[in-house]
């Protein structure tokens, strides 16, 4: 019998005791690995309402990556608009982008993800937060919009519902994989136009946790 040992180290090839066959890691040309070990898979939570007039351009909602030995691929963003205030003749706008360089993410409430699969851990690399009046992304660069979502702001009624439709993004419907948080890069969600008092904003994003 044949032993295969590594050219680089004492290793040797492992043979399944069940399947008989060999194990291997694939890998793409540049060496990334194709089959990374999932460390966490969980859901979170998008729930913001506007509570005064805050600017474009504030960040309501992020996940955050600070691990840099994971990696974050988020699966599917679902996000629906809301109103709840006094109509008025202009549109609430929301807008998803990521930002890299972020040194930290701070302000508002932490947002506990759902585990999906309990046999995995919690995870160590993802944060989430959310705050109607804005967090702080210290040292980031935002890039280009990922995603944005309007709704006209209608009073509601007993014969009037001033919400508009879920907007899902599956990224693997898409063709194009999932959408990476490397290191120190943020999923966010801000504002495209000044809020108005009831404007909210509800959702989930669905990710996994894996090892780089």
């Amino acid at each position: 019998m044949s032993i295969i040992k590594s050219g680089a180290s004492s290793d040797q090839w492992t043979i399944d005791p069940t399947s008989k066959a060999g194990r291997i890691t694939l890998y793409d040309a540049a060496g990334n690995c194709l089959s990374p070990t999932e460390n966490a898979r969980a859901s979170v939570i998008v729930q913001v309402t506007q509570a005064g007039t805050d600017a474009a351009g504030t960040i309501i909602w992020g996940l955050k990556n600070a691990s840099a030995t994971l990696t974050i691929q988020v699966l599917r963003l679902s996000l629906q608009l809301l109103f709840s205030g006094t109509g008025a003749a202009t549109l609430m706008a929301y807008e998803a982008l990521k930002y890299t360089g972020v040194t930290s993410m701070t302000g508002g409430s932490v947002n506990t993800p759902a585990i999906l699969k309990t046999s995995l851990s919690q995870g160590t690399a993802y944060e989430s937060r959310f705050a109607s009046t804005g967090l702080t992304l210290t040292g980031g660069t935002a890039g280009g919009l990922i995603h944005m979502i309007t709704l006209g702001r209608l009073t509601p009624s007993a014969t009037v519902q001033s919400s508009g439709p879920q907007h899902i993004l599956d990224f693997s419907e898409l063709g194009m994989g999932p959408l990476e948080l490397a290191q120190n890069e943020v999923l966010a969600l801000r504002l495209t136009n000044t809020a108005v008092s009831g404007d909210a904003i509800l959702g989930s994003v669905l990710f996994i946790e894996k090892a780089n």
